[in-house]
């Protein structure tokens, strides 16, 4: 079962963005609670909600990787201690693991009104946000999804939309062990350089990111923070 913690509330125009903060948690479990949680969205039994959580070390592949970029066998990773998950959000392969934020806004878009690619951008958006607070001026790239410092990539986009309601979502490095990205290509981009907060000289706590996300979700999507 998942470990749960309190909710938080960030008031909209109209209504309440919920998010909660869901620890540590295994990628395959976080995944079937998101598959859940949007279909009691898609019944009518409760709302968008935005969840942060870290993952143990795990390489997680979207929709289009089909194993070319990954350099070692599935058996090689997993008996190194990663975790290996087949994922039906879009892209190809990342790493997620300790340091690293994760995001996952299971919204009803709908209630944005946004179609598929307005969201992307508007993660885009977010990411380009929550890495200014910190001093960090990060960008997009033309013809990729995802977020850049210069010409290294910090954070990712993988979501995946089901009658308007998406799961999945982003993910940013705050300080995680840089070296797993090493282990693949990540997002099947061919010698990406991959970077941190960390690396860049910022020194906050993946919970200190996440607060700031929260507000900065909010802000995207019409609201204000209130604790």
């Amino acid at each position: 079962m998942l470990e749960r913690q309190k909710s938080c509330y960030i008031p909209l125009m109209s209504q309440s963005l919920r998010f909660e903060d869901l620890g540590t948690q295994g990628f395959e479990k976080v995944w079937k609670f998101q598959e859940n949680y949007r279909d009691e969205i898609l019944a009518g039994q409760t709302e968008s909600k935005l969840f942060f959580v870290e993952h143990p070390p795990t390489f997680s592949m979207g929709r289009g990787e089909k194993g070319e970029n990954l350099k070692q066998s599935e058996k090689a990773y997993q008996d190194m201690g990663i975790d290996m998950a087949w994922v039906n959000r879009g892209g190809k392969v990342t790493y997620h693991g300790p340091g690293q934020l994760v995001a996952y806004p299971v919204f009803d878009l709908k209630q944005y009104r946004m179609g598929v690619k307005q969201f992307v951008c508007a993660l885009e958006k977010v990411l380009i946000s929550t890495l200014a607070e910190f001093g960090l001026q990060a960008h997009t790239q033309e013809g990729l999804i995802g977020t850049w410092l210069g010409t290294e990539k910090i954070a990712s986009i993988g979501i995946h939309v089901k009658k308007s309601v998406s799961i999945h979502g982003l993910a940013l490095n705050v300080c995680p062990d840089m070296r797993y990205f090493s282990m693949i290509e990540p997002c099947g981009i061919r010698q990406v350089q991959m970077t941190s907060m960390k690396e860049q000289g910022c020194n906050a706590s993946v919970k200190e990111v996440s607060l700031v996300m929260a507000e900065v979700f909010a802000q995207h999507f019409g609201g204000h923070t209130r604790y």
